[in-house]
């Protein structure tokens, strides 16, 4: 008995001391929470965000990690595109898997459910989600939107309908805060510029928008801008392409991508013009993320324009997190801004950028999605351009300025 039961204890002492190093191993890494639109509306841009962050995190790791040789472990999780479920979704990453970051938040909706969350939490989010909401809230450095405000992609909409010389719009717009705000801007700049428009607001998960739509062209407009997402996008369109009305139509890229065309056929798409970011393509590290991004997701680079973006929130906090010198986000959001915008010496690779940091040099991160240079509100605005279906492709065009 007694040799069971020194025995036991030994096992049991092993046992312990087994548990005690994993704990300790564990504390060494540094847990980044995903927070990406894996199914439903936003899934045809979430595993492009997640990949993009796996690939940032892959890359800093391989590079030694951050603060002395600690790893980046994800936790990831599906938003599911709705702000219910995003909830619950951060939480467990707050509370079970205790990140203090959460990336790749997709929709206006579900941003503006988990930033109160977030704040409360001491937490992080990088968001590619554009509310003015977002732009206004005190976000006390803890919400970072990367993605481009529905300001900057309403105002791109309106001067682009002007410059094809339409007098008379319509707008369509999801009801939510992404939709109205869209509708808002674009409706302003057209104004200003003496157009007419009228925006029809429209509510979500209806099996048709015929009523809606019928609204929208009553005016005879030249054309219809949309605030809309892929779903209620393909029904519109199908429906439209029904009814026979000729009209032009410009949308984000969002709602209009490749996606789209395969959606409701090349007929019905031909010459819908879709406004969106695209990636720094001027970047030295855009060619090895393009080859990366396309072996991987087998997908044109240009098919997700939140991808790159999605590599550059995780590469921008590791390099806040070795400027603060903790991975605490209560004292690395300090350090995001004077990691990624100007007036530093600009790098553009995970290699240079930690050398530079570590060597106490100030720098301005370039990322491969966009420049990362966040303004008085906290928002970074990539690059834009525009794209037209032609023939079942969507191609590329060229820049917009934002």
């Amino acid at each position: 008995m007694l040799e069971s039961g020194a025995a036991a204890g030994a096992f049991a002492m092993s046992s312990a001391a087994g548990i005690r190093l994993t704990v300790a191993q564990e504390a060494e890494e540094i847990r980044i929470g995903t927070l990406c639109p894996i199914t439903r509306a936003g899934s045809v841009f979430g595993p492009g965000i997640q990949r993009g962050i796996q690939f940032a995190a892959d890359d800093i790791n391989a590079a030694g990690g951050l603060l002395g040789g600690r790893k980046i472990r994800l936790f990831n999780e599906d938003t599911q595109s709705d702000p219910d479920s995003a909830v619950r979704a951060a939480k467990k990453l707050i509370e079970i898997n205790e990140t203090e970051t959460l990336l790749g938040t997709w929709s206006s909706g579900v941003t503006m459910a988990i930033a109160p969350i977030a704040i409360e939490g001491k937490v992080v989010n990088m968001n590619v989600s554009g509310t003015t909401d977002l732009r206004t809230m005190d976000k006390d450095e803890w919400i970072w939107p990367c993605g481009g405000s529905n300001i900057a992609y309403g105002k791109m909409m309106g001067e682009y309908a002007i410059a094809q010389g339409y007098k008379n719009a319509s707008f369509l717009a999801f009801n939510n805060p992404s939709g109205i705000t869209l509708g808002e801007e674009f409706k302003k700049v057209f104004v200003d510029a003496g157009g007419t428009c009228e925006v029809v607001v429209y509510n979500p998960n209806q099996p048709s928008y015929r009523a809606e739509l019928t609204r929208a062209l009553a005016s005879g407009p030249e054309v219809i801008a949309l605030g809309s997402y892929l779903p209620d996008t393909t029904i519109l369109l199908k429906e439209w392409y029904a009814m026979g009305e000729p009209v032009d139509w410009v949308g984000p890229i969002w709602a209009v991508s490749p996606a789209l065309i395969e959606a409701v056929g090349a007929d019905a798409a031909e010459g819908i013009v879709s406004i969106g970011a695209v990636p720094n393509f001027d970047s030295p590290a855009f060619e090895s993320f393009k080859e990366r991004y396309e072996s991987a997701m087998d997908q044109p680079i240009l098919a997700n324009p939140f991808a790159a973006i999605g590599y550059d929130m995780m590469i921008t906090c590791a390099l806040a997190m070795e400027a603060a010198g903790s991975s605490k986000a209560e004292e690395f959001r300090r350090q995001i801004r004077a990691v990624s915008s100007p007036p530093g010496e600009k790098v553009y690779t995970v290699a240079e950028a930690l050398e530079a940091v570590r060597a106490g040099t100030e720098i301005d991160y370039e990322g491969v999605g966009g420049n990362m240079d966040f303004d008085e509100t906290g928002e970074a605005k990539p690059y834009f351009a525009y794209w037209k279906a032609e023939g079942g492709t969507l191609n590329l065009k060229g820049p917009i300025e934002s």
